[in-house]
Protein backbone atom coordinates (compact mmCIF):
# COMPACT_ATOMS: atom_id res chain seq x y z
CA UNK A 1 0.00 0.00 0.00
CA UNK A 2 1.22 3.65 -1.00
CA UNK A 3 2.31 5.83 1.82
CA UNK A 4 -0.62 8.85 1.97
CA UNK A 5 -0.12 11.92 0.32
CA UNK A 6 1.41 14.91 2.66
CA UNK A 7 1.56 18.56 1.88
CA UNK A 8 5.62 18.88 0.83
CA UNK A 9 6.65 22.44 2.15
CA UNK A 10 10.03 22.01 1.07
CA UNK A 11 11.38 23.32 -2.07
CA UNK A 12 11.56 20.41 -5.20
CA UNK A 13 13.89 20.00 -8.09
CA UNK A 14 10.40 18.14 -9.48
CA UNK A 15 7.36 20.22 -9.09
CA UNK A 16 4.11 18.92 -9.93
CA UNK A 17 5.81 15.23 -9.74
CA UNK A 18 5.93 13.07 -6.19
CA UNK A 19 9.16 11.65 -5.72
CA UNK A 20 9.42 8.22 -4.17
CA UNK A 21 10.08 9.54 -0.19
CA UNK A 22 13.17 7.19 0.83
CA UNK A 23 13.03 5.74 4.01
CA UNK A 24 16.11 3.72 4.84
CA UNK A 25 19.43 2.28 3.22
CA UNK A 26 22.56 0.10 3.49
CA UNK A 27 25.19 -0.59 0.75
CA UNK A 28 23.91 0.00 -2.34
CA UNK A 29 20.13 -0.52 -1.47
CA UNK A 30 17.90 2.04 -0.87
CA UNK A 31 14.17 1.35 -0.07
CA UNK A 32 11.21 3.85 -0.13
CA UNK A 33 8.24 4.67 1.87
CA UNK A 34 5.84 1.84 -0.46
CA UNK A 35 8.40 -0.61 0.21
CA UNK A 36 10.16 -0.09 -3.19
CA UNK A 37 13.89 -1.66 -3.44
CA UNK A 38 16.49 0.62 -5.64
CA UNK A 39 20.02 -0.60 -6.30
CA UNK A 40 21.94 2.98 -6.38
CA UNK A 41 24.51 2.71 -8.93
CA UNK A 42 25.60 6.22 -8.82
CA UNK A 43 25.44 7.34 -5.30
CA UNK A 44 22.71 10.01 -5.69
CA UNK A 45 25.20 12.43 -7.51
CA UNK A 46 28.50 10.33 -6.72
CA UNK A 47 28.28 10.64 -2.94
CA UNK A 48 28.24 7.27 -1.65
CA UNK A 49 31.67 6.11 -1.26
CA UNK A 50 31.30 2.98 1.19
CA UNK A 51 27.56 2.78 0.26
CA UNK A 52 24.66 3.74 2.74
CA UNK A 53 25.36 3.57 6.36
CA UNK A 54 28.33 1.99 6.55
CA UNK A 55 28.39 1.37 10.31
CA UNK A 56 31.96 2.37 11.28
CA UNK A 57 31.42 5.62 9.66
CA UNK A 58 28.09 5.41 11.70
CA UNK A 59 29.89 4.69 14.99
CA UNK A 60 32.25 6.99 14.48
CA UNK A 61 29.72 9.96 13.87
CA UNK A 62 28.08 9.01 17.15
CA UNK A 63 31.22 9.01 19.03
CA UNK A 64 32.37 12.73 18.14
CA UNK A 65 28.42 13.95 18.62
CA UNK A 66 29.13 12.83 21.95
CA UNK A 67 32.40 15.10 22.75
CA UNK A 68 31.91 17.97 20.63
CA UNK A 69 29.82 18.31 17.41
CA UNK A 70 30.54 22.27 16.07
CA UNK A 71 33.93 24.82 16.50
CA UNK A 72 33.90 28.01 15.22
CA UNK A 73 37.33 28.19 13.20
CA UNK A 74 38.47 31.70 14.74
CA UNK A 75 38.09 30.35 18.17
CA UNK A 76 38.72 26.98 18.59
CA UNK A 77 40.84 24.09 16.47
CA UNK A 78 39.68 21.09 17.20
CA UNK A 79 41.65 17.42 17.19
CA UNK A 80 39.38 15.13 13.89
CA UNK A 81 40.39 18.35 12.11
CA UNK A 82 44.14 17.69 12.86
CA UNK A 83 43.69 14.42 12.34
CA UNK A 84 42.22 14.17 9.01
CA UNK A 85 44.53 16.88 7.60
CA UNK A 86 47.00 14.52 8.63
CA UNK A 87 45.50 11.45 7.14
CA UNK A 88 45.23 13.60 3.90
CA UNK A 89 48.88 14.69 3.72
CA UNK A 90 49.99 11.24 4.26
CA UNK A 91 48.04 9.96 0.99
CA UNK A 92 47.79 12.99 -1.30
CA UNK A 93 50.72 12.93 -4.20
CA UNK A 94 53.89 14.89 -3.90
CA UNK A 95 54.02 17.76 -1.30
CA UNK A 96 50.53 18.16 -1.20
CA UNK A 97 50.27 18.12 2.77
CA UNK A 98 48.12 21.67 3.67
CA UNK A 99 44.35 20.91 4.23
CA UNK A 100 41.35 23.15 4.50
CA UNK A 101 37.71 21.92 5.18
CA UNK A 102 34.25 23.00 3.98
CA UNK A 103 30.81 21.26 3.55
CA UNK A 104 30.39 20.95 0.04
CA UNK A 105 32.08 20.67 -3.60
CA UNK A 106 31.10 23.90 -4.43
CA UNK A 107 32.55 25.49 -0.91
CA UNK A 108 35.94 23.51 -1.79
CA UNK A 109 36.40 25.21 -5.09
CA UNK A 110 35.36 28.31 -4.12
CA UNK A 111 38.12 27.83 -1.44
CA UNK A 112 40.70 27.28 -4.00
CA UNK A 113 39.84 30.43 -5.83
CA UNK A 114 40.38 32.56 -2.79
CA UNK A 115 43.68 30.74 -2.52
CA UNK A 116 45.15 31.66 -5.50
CA UNK A 117 43.92 35.08 -5.13
CA UNK A 118 45.61 35.31 -1.78
CA UNK A 119 48.87 33.43 -2.66
CA UNK A 120 49.30 36.07 -5.62
CA UNK A 121 48.53 38.97 -3.50
CA UNK A 122 51.30 37.77 -1.04
CA UNK A 123 53.61 37.84 -4.00
CA UNK A 124 53.44 41.21 -4.88
CA UNK A 125 51.12 40.31 -7.81
CA UNK A 126 47.46 41.33 -7.08
CA UNK A 127 46.51 41.93 -10.68
CA UNK A 128 46.42 37.97 -11.07
CA UNK A 129 42.85 37.29 -10.35
CA UNK A 130 41.40 35.66 -13.92
CA UNK A 131 40.79 31.88 -13.65
CA UNK A 132 40.76 29.77 -16.83
CA UNK A 133 38.62 26.45 -17.08
CA UNK A 134 37.75 23.88 -19.70
CA UNK A 135 34.50 24.51 -21.92
CA UNK A 136 32.91 21.14 -21.12
CA UNK A 137 33.30 20.91 -17.38
CA UNK A 138 31.27 21.57 -14.39
CA UNK A 139 32.86 22.65 -11.01
CA UNK A 140 30.05 23.88 -8.45
CA UNK A 141 26.87 26.25 -8.18
CA UNK A 142 28.02 29.05 -6.48
CA UNK A 143 28.61 31.77 -8.28
CA UNK A 144 32.67 31.57 -8.82
CA UNK A 145 32.49 27.91 -9.09
CA UNK A 146 29.63 28.24 -11.67
CA UNK A 147 31.63 30.90 -13.32
CA UNK A 148 34.86 27.92 -13.67
CA UNK A 149 31.69 25.90 -14.77
CA UNK A 150 31.18 25.42 -19.14
CA UNK A 151 27.59 23.32 -18.25
CA UNK A 152 24.13 23.97 -18.93
CA UNK A 153 23.75 25.23 -15.15
CA UNK A 154 25.12 28.32 -16.31
CA UNK A 155 22.33 29.73 -18.17
CA UNK A 156 19.57 31.50 -15.90
CA UNK A 157 22.86 33.21 -14.30
CA UNK A 158 24.74 34.14 -17.13
CA UNK A 159 24.60 37.56 -17.02
CA UNK A 160 26.20 37.35 -13.22
CA UNK A 161 28.79 35.16 -13.82
CA UNK A 162 32.66 35.33 -15.42
CA UNK A 163 34.06 34.03 -18.76
CA UNK A 164 36.56 31.30 -17.00
CA UNK A 165 34.97 28.48 -18.85
CA UNK A 166 37.58 29.07 -22.46
CA UNK A 167 39.86 26.71 -22.51
CA UNK A 168 38.70 24.15 -25.49
CA UNK A 169 38.54 20.14 -24.96
CA UNK A 170 41.63 18.63 -26.46
CA UNK A 171 42.30 15.09 -27.88
CA UNK A 172 45.86 15.19 -27.16
CA UNK A 173 48.26 16.34 -24.76
CA UNK A 174 49.79 19.13 -27.07
CA UNK A 175 46.34 20.20 -28.44
CA UNK A 176 45.85 20.59 -24.40
CA UNK A 177 48.52 22.85 -23.89
CA UNK A 178 47.98 24.78 -26.97
CA UNK A 179 44.49 25.39 -26.09
CA UNK A 180 45.76 26.59 -22.49
CA UNK A 181 48.71 28.78 -23.78
CA UNK A 182 46.33 30.45 -25.99
CA UNK A 183 43.49 31.34 -23.41
CA UNK A 184 46.54 32.35 -20.99
CA UNK A 185 47.88 35.04 -23.78
CA UNK A 186 44.70 36.27 -24.79
CA UNK A 187 43.69 36.93 -21.07
CA UNK A 188 47.32 38.24 -20.41
CA UNK A 189 49.61 35.82 -17.53
CA UNK A 190 50.20 38.80 -15.43
CA UNK A 191 46.01 38.72 -14.95
CA UNK A 192 45.66 34.76 -14.90
CA UNK A 193 46.13 33.13 -11.49
CA UNK A 194 45.00 29.30 -11.83
CA UNK A 195 43.49 27.04 -14.41
CA UNK A 196 41.15 24.52 -12.75
CA UNK A 197 40.54 21.05 -14.19
CA UNK A 198 38.97 17.74 -13.52
CA UNK A 199 41.13 14.70 -13.99
CA UNK A 200 37.97 12.57 -15.01
CA UNK A 201 34.32 14.71 -15.63
CA UNK A 202 31.61 14.20 -13.42
CA UNK A 203 28.36 14.97 -14.53
CA UNK A 204 29.50 17.37 -17.34
CA UNK A 205 30.66 14.79 -19.83
CA UNK A 206 30.41 11.31 -17.70
CA UNK A 207 33.96 10.16 -17.21
CA UNK A 208 35.45 11.31 -19.81
CA UNK A 209 39.58 10.95 -18.91
CA UNK A 210 42.05 13.65 -19.63
CA UNK A 211 43.98 12.15 -22.60
CA UNK A 212 47.22 10.45 -21.55
CA UNK A 213 50.04 13.29 -20.90
CA UNK A 214 47.83 16.14 -20.97
CA UNK A 215 48.11 17.05 -17.05
CA UNK A 216 52.08 17.14 -17.47
CA UNK A 217 51.96 19.55 -20.49
CA UNK A 218 49.27 21.58 -18.83
CA UNK A 219 51.22 21.66 -15.44
CA UNK A 220 54.27 23.07 -18.08
CA UNK A 221 52.48 25.60 -19.33
CA UNK A 222 51.49 26.81 -15.97
CA UNK A 223 54.94 26.92 -14.40
CA UNK A 224 56.34 28.71 -17.28
CA UNK A 225 53.03 31.48 -17.15
CA UNK A 226 53.36 31.33 -13.23
CA UNK A 227 49.78 30.28 -13.16
CA UNK A 228 48.84 27.51 -10.57
CA UNK A 229 47.20 24.28 -11.59
CA UNK A 230 44.08 23.01 -9.71
CA UNK A 231 42.76 19.58 -9.93
CA UNK A 232 38.91 19.35 -9.04
CA UNK A 233 38.57 15.92 -7.67
CA UNK A 234 35.04 16.23 -5.97
CA UNK A 235 34.33 12.77 -7.72
CA UNK A 236 37.50 11.30 -8.23
CA UNK A 237 39.38 11.85 -5.02
CA UNK A 238 39.90 9.13 -2.47
CA UNK A 239 39.89 5.82 -4.12
CA UNK A 240 36.86 6.25 -7.02
CA UNK A 241 39.38 5.65 -9.51
CA UNK A 242 41.19 3.44 -8.44
CA UNK A 243 44.15 5.45 -7.11
CA UNK A 244 43.96 7.81 -4.38
CA UNK A 245 43.46 10.61 -6.26
CA UNK A 246 42.67 10.56 -10.47
CA UNK A 247 45.80 12.87 -11.14
CA UNK A 248 47.94 10.04 -10.20
CA UNK A 249 46.68 7.86 -13.19
CA UNK A 250 48.10 11.52 -15.50
CA UNK A 251 51.97 11.91 -14.18
CA UNK A 252 51.59 15.13 -12.66
CA UNK A 253 51.12 16.88 -9.52
CA UNK A 254 49.00 20.18 -9.08
CA UNK A 255 49.36 23.21 -6.97
CA UNK A 256 46.14 22.62 -5.22
CA UNK A 257 43.17 19.27 -5.27
CA UNK A 258 40.03 19.98 -4.38
CA UNK A 259 37.61 17.18 -2.95
CA UNK A 260 34.37 16.41 -1.57
CA UNK A 261 30.65 14.21 -2.25
CA UNK A 262 32.70 10.80 -0.93
CA UNK A 263 35.13 12.18 1.85
CA UNK A 264 31.56 12.61 3.58
CA UNK A 265 30.85 8.60 3.45
CA UNK A 266 27.22 9.83 2.74
CA UNK A 267 26.95 10.81 6.44
CA UNK A 268 27.88 14.24 6.95
CA UNK A 269 28.64 17.05 4.28
CA UNK A 270 32.69 17.29 3.48
CA UNK A 271 34.60 18.48 1.67
CA UNK A 272 37.98 20.66 1.25
CA UNK A 273 41.09 21.18 -0.62
CA UNK A 274 44.96 19.91 -0.33
CA UNK A 275 47.57 22.68 -1.32
CA UNK A 276 51.17 22.28 -1.77
CA UNK A 277 54.06 23.07 0.61
CA UNK A 278 55.23 26.03 -1.26
CA UNK A 279 51.87 27.63 -0.89
CA UNK A 280 51.52 27.00 2.84
CA UNK A 281 55.12 28.30 3.24
CA UNK A 282 53.58 31.90 1.44
CA UNK A 283 50.40 32.28 3.10
CA UNK A 284 51.72 31.17 6.71
CA UNK A 285 54.26 33.91 6.71
CA UNK A 286 51.03 36.32 6.82
CA UNK A 287 49.71 38.02 10.14
CA UNK A 288 46.10 36.65 8.96
CA UNK A 289 47.08 33.26 7.32
CA UNK A 290 44.22 31.84 4.91
CA UNK A 291 41.07 33.93 7.06
CA UNK A 292 38.63 32.68 4.39
CA UNK A 293 36.16 29.97 4.12
CA UNK A 294 32.68 29.49 6.22
CA UNK A 295 30.99 28.95 9.46
CA UNK A 296 31.02 25.21 9.26
CA UNK A 297 34.58 25.13 8.09
CA UNK A 298 36.73 22.45 9.77
CA UNK A 299 33.60 20.89 11.46
CA UNK A 300 35.27 18.47 13.90
CA UNK A 301 31.54 15.77 13.61
CA UNK A 302 32.45 15.96 9.70
CA UNK A 303 35.78 15.03 9.64
CA UNK A 304 35.65 12.42 12.47
CA UNK A 305 33.48 11.40 9.81
CA UNK A 306 36.28 11.79 7.32
CA UNK A 307 39.47 9.84 9.19
CA UNK A 308 36.82 6.86 9.57
CA UNK A 309 36.12 6.81 5.52
CA UNK A 310 39.59 7.02 4.76
CA UNK A 311 40.59 4.40 7.73
CA UNK A 312 37.83 2.59 5.86
CA UNK A 313 39.48 2.74 2.67
CA UNK A 314 42.82 1.81 4.07
CA UNK A 315 41.33 -1.28 6.10
CA UNK A 316 39.67 -3.12 3.82
CA UNK A 317 42.02 -2.13 0.35
CA UNK A 318 39.01 -0.52 -1.48
CA UNK A 319 41.41 1.42 -3.79
CA UNK A 320 42.59 -1.77 -5.05
CA UNK A 321 38.89 -3.03 -4.95
CA UNK A 322 38.14 0.13 -7.06
CA UNK A 323 40.24 -0.70 -9.39
CA UNK A 324 39.71 -4.41 -9.74
CA UNK A 325 35.73 -4.04 -9.22
CA UNK A 326 35.95 -0.71 -12.10
CA UNK A 327 37.22 -3.80 -14.75
CA UNK A 328 34.75 -6.08 -13.83
CA UNK A 329 31.99 -2.95 -14.30
CA UNK A 330 33.46 -2.21 -17.66
CA UNK A 331 33.42 -5.65 -18.60
CA UNK A 332 29.48 -6.03 -17.85
CA UNK A 333 29.11 -2.89 -19.64
CA UNK A 334 30.67 -3.99 -22.88
CA UNK A 335 28.83 -7.16 -22.90
CA UNK A 336 25.85 -4.77 -22.63
CA UNK A 337 27.33 -2.58 -25.47
CA UNK A 338 27.48 -5.18 -27.90
CA UNK A 339 23.53 -5.90 -27.73
CA UNK A 340 22.40 -2.57 -27.80
CA UNK A 341 22.69 0.25 -30.51
CA UNK A 342 21.91 2.82 -28.24
CA UNK A 343 25.05 2.67 -26.92
CA UNK A 344 27.81 4.82 -28.43
CA UNK A 345 30.99 4.72 -25.93
CA UNK A 346 32.20 3.39 -22.82
CA UNK A 347 34.60 5.17 -20.69
CA UNK A 348 35.91 6.25 -17.21
CA UNK A 349 38.65 4.57 -14.93
CA UNK A 350 37.58 2.38 -11.88
CA UNK A 351 34.12 2.62 -10.35
CA UNK A 352 33.26 6.16 -12.18
CA UNK A 353 32.10 4.61 -15.85
CA UNK A 354 30.09 6.62 -18.18
CA UNK A 355 27.94 5.44 -21.31
CA UNK A 356 27.66 7.58 -24.52
CA UNK A 357 24.02 7.45 -25.94
CA UNK A 358 23.66 7.87 -30.09
CA UNK A 359 20.49 8.14 -31.81
CA UNK A 360 19.14 5.85 -34.65
CA UNK A 361 21.50 5.95 -37.93
CA UNK A 362 23.94 7.00 -35.67
CA UNK A 363 23.79 10.22 -34.59
CA UNK A 364 23.55 12.62 -31.47
CA UNK A 365 20.35 12.63 -29.85
CA UNK A 366 18.28 16.45 -29.97
CA UNK A 367 18.49 18.12 -26.78
CA UNK A 368 14.43 18.40 -26.82
CA UNK A 369 14.26 14.49 -27.22
CA UNK A 370 16.22 14.46 -23.33
CA UNK A 371 17.21 11.08 -23.55
CA UNK A 372 18.86 10.95 -20.99
CA UNK A 373 16.58 11.79 -18.76
CA UNK A 374 14.63 8.90 -20.25
CA UNK A 375 16.89 5.98 -19.50
CA UNK A 376 17.25 7.37 -16.00
CA UNK A 377 13.83 7.41 -15.54
CA UNK A 378 12.98 3.61 -16.91
CA UNK A 379 16.25 2.66 -15.30
CA UNK A 380 14.57 3.80 -12.04
CA UNK A 381 11.36 2.45 -12.48
CA UNK A 382 12.88 -1.00 -12.98
CA UNK A 383 14.46 -0.38 -9.85
CA UNK A 384 18.26 1.17 -10.88
CA UNK A 385 19.70 4.46 -10.04
CA UNK A 386 22.01 5.69 -12.36
CA UNK A 387 23.00 9.18 -13.54
CA UNK A 388 21.66 11.25 -16.25
CA UNK A 389 24.13 13.50 -18.03
CA UNK A 390 22.43 15.79 -21.07
CA UNK A 391 25.71 17.59 -22.31
CA UNK A 392 26.31 20.60 -24.59
CA UNK A 393 29.64 20.09 -26.47
CA UNK A 394 30.01 23.09 -28.93
CA UNK A 395 26.43 23.57 -30.98
CA UNK A 396 25.58 19.79 -30.35
CA UNK A 397 24.24 18.09 -27.80
CA UNK A 398 25.73 14.87 -26.35
CA UNK A 399 23.19 12.61 -23.81
CA UNK A 400 25.09 10.13 -21.54
CA UNK A 401 24.94 7.93 -18.06
CA UNK A 402 26.85 7.91 -15.23
CA UNK A 403 27.73 4.76 -12.77
CA UNK A 404 29.43 5.46 -9.75
CA UNK A 405 28.48 2.54 -7.48
CA UNK A 406 30.20 1.97 -4.03
CA UNK A 407 33.97 1.31 -3.56
CA UNK A 408 32.39 -1.71 -1.51
CA UNK A 409 30.13 -3.62 -4.25
CA UNK A 410 30.30 -6.79 -4.79
CA UNK A 411 30.53 -8.64 -8.29
CA UNK A 412 27.05 -10.30 -7.63
CA UNK A 413 25.57 -6.57 -6.94
CA UNK A 414 27.84 -5.21 -10.48
CA UNK A 415 25.76 -8.36 -12.09
CA UNK A 416 22.50 -6.76 -11.01
CA UNK A 417 23.18 -3.46 -11.91
CA UNK A 418 24.48 -4.98 -15.62
CA UNK A 419 21.30 -6.95 -15.81
CA UNK A 420 19.20 -4.37 -14.66
CA UNK A 421 20.75 -1.93 -17.05
CA UNK A 422 20.26 -4.16 -20.08
CA UNK A 423 16.51 -4.37 -19.44
CA UNK A 424 16.59 -1.24 -19.22
CA UNK A 425 18.12 -0.17 -22.42
CA UNK A 426 15.93 -2.84 -24.18
CA UNK A 427 13.09 -1.10 -23.12
CA UNK A 428 14.33 2.32 -24.33
CA UNK A 429 15.43 1.16 -27.99
CA UNK A 430 11.82 -0.66 -28.34
CA UNK A 431 9.85 2.63 -27.77
CA UNK A 432 12.25 4.38 -30.32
Amino acid sequence: MSAPARTDYSMTASPGRRLPVAVRAGGCVIEDADGNRYLDACGGAMVMLLGHGHPRVVEALQRQAERIAFTYRFSFSNEPMMDLAERIARVAPGDLEWCFFNSSGSEANESALHLAVLYWELQGRPGKIEFLSRVTSYHGSTMGALSLSGSRWRAPFELLLRKYAVVPNADTAAEGAAALEAAIMSRGAEHVAAFVVEPVTGSSGAAVPLPDGYLAAVREVCDRHDVLLVADEVITAFGRTGRWFGVEHFGAVPDVITFGKGIGGGILPLSGMVASRRLRDVIERSPSGFSYGHTFSGNPLACAVGCEVIDVIESEGLVEAARVRGEQLHARLAEIAGRHPVVAELRGLGLLRGIELRAPGGGRFRAADGMSGKVSAEAKRRGLMIYPCPTPVGTEHMDALLLAPPLTVTEAEIDEIAALLDETLASVEAAL
